[in-house]
């Protein structure tokens, strides 16, 4: 047995193709192919979305922080007011929602 006669042999190409063709086929059809692959994808884009958001928000919440440690009145009065607190003379009114 030569490899000439091997690769002029049409049952050995037969034979690669169809499993060419079946391997194919078990790769785009399988529950573990192409459609777990698509779902991945999408998965992964909304990852990288949230990521991008959370780093904004980190951003955010550093710029605020060092505000806050240079004792800015101004971040100091809006985190007052987020308690609750207020101005001397002012007055506080707060609204619940009422529950039907």
């Amino acid at each position: 047995m030569n490899a000439n006669w091997l690769l002029k042999s049409s049952t050995l190409w037969g034979v690669l193709g169809a499993s060419g063709v079946l391997c194919l086929m078990a790769m785009l059809f399988s529950q573990e192919g192409l459609p777990e692959l698509r779902r991945r994808e999408i998965e992964l884009r909304a990852a990288k979305t949230h990521l991008v958001e959370l780093n904004r928000r980190n951003r955010e919440l550093m710029e605020e922080v060092q505000r806050l440690a240079a004792k800015d009145p101004e971040v100091m009065e809006a985190l007052a007011r987020r308690q609750g607190y207020a101005r001397k003379g002012e007055t506080v009114y707060t609204f619940r929602n009422r529950e039907r």
